[in-house]
């Protein structure tokens, strides 16, 4: 069935070690994202980058010309790095480096992401440590997110697109009168925590920390706040079962969440809750653990 939709442009910067079954990846959860969310948020999301979409141009720096035709009509950009910074720019360490500069200074959404596989042996070992010096230049500024295989890079797609329909949602919302029929009220999600540390043996190990999120997107306090999950096989909530009595406009709780080889792929989570008028009122979304 037909429906109304806005389109975001995903820009997907990279330098050209981004491999063409990462970039294939990426693809097919913009377009699984679509299928599965796209009605529901009214958002379709197209995934642009610059060896497709880019038309060639002469009299001007290429950079320049990408900028013009894909950087500053993009909406959100998803930045990946593995082995190489990229080539400098006029204005940048890399062109990757003024993309993700140029769309941060709009005030649009950057993801970005290191790839962590085995580096091949042939790999340019300058542009290794300029790309490390980079990434460590960023990080008061930014958080870098790591995979090191398609199951996490498809997360990491998946989180990108459902934080950005939700902020993009919400920007709708505010444009709007608001009333406590209008405010959007406490939404549940998804998050996680990675940290990385060493087994008996000497092994480098990434562990990943889940955690169910209560946020109160609205204007005015959330009372008496409780949610319920469905299915919830094989998963395991620590403190669920405690009273939230009040929750601050723009505010958040956590609850820590605990999977297994049985959990869902994923679950319906709805959350109840009081408005200042005495009013019962509840939101639910459909959430993806992995």
């Amino acid at each position: 069935m037909a429906y109304a939709s806005t389109t975001l442009h995903l820009l997907i910067s990279a330098p050209k070690d981004l491999t063409d079954d990462d970039r294939a990846v990426i693809e097919r959860s913009v377009s699984r994202w679509n299928f599965n969310y796209g009605k529901q948020f009214q958002l379709t999301v197209l995934p642009v980058w610059w060896g497709e979409h880019a038309s060639s141009e002469f009299g001007e720096h290429p950079q320049d010309v990408i900028n013009r035709q894909l950087i500053d009509d993009a909406d959100l950009a998803l930045a990946i790095f593995w082995t190489r910074l990229g080539t400098g720019s006029e204005r940048a360490v890399s062109g990757t480096a003024e993309e993700i500069e140029r769309m941060a200074e709009a005030g649009k959404t950057v993801s970005v992401l290191h790839c962590t596989r085995a580096i091949p042996g042939s790999s340019d070992l300058e542009q290794q440590i300029a790309l490390r010096d980079y990434l460590s230049s960023i990080q008061p500024k930014a958080l870098v997110m790591s995979y090191a295989n398609e199951a996490d890079l498809v997360s990491r797609v998946d989180n990108l697109l459902s934080r950005q329909a939700t902020q993009f949602m919400a920007k709708v919302s505010d444009s709007k009168t608001s009333n406590p029929d209008q405010e959007l009220g406490v939404w549940p999600s998804i998050d996680f925590q990675e940290r990385v540390d060493t087994d008996q043996k000497g092994r480098v190990r990434t562990r990943r920390s889940h955690y169910i999120v209560l946020t109160n997107k609205g204007s005015l306090p959330a009372r008496n706040v409780s949610f319920t999950v469905d299915p919830d096989d094989g998963m395991i909530l620590r403190g669920d079962d405690e009273d939230i009595e009040a929750l601050a406009p723009e505010s958040e709780i956590r609850f820590p969440l605990a999977l297994s080889m049985g959990s869902p792929s994923k679950f319906n989570c709805k959350v109840k809750w009081t408005d200042p008028n005495g009013t019962t009122r509840e939101n639910m979304a459909t959430l993806r653990p992995i």
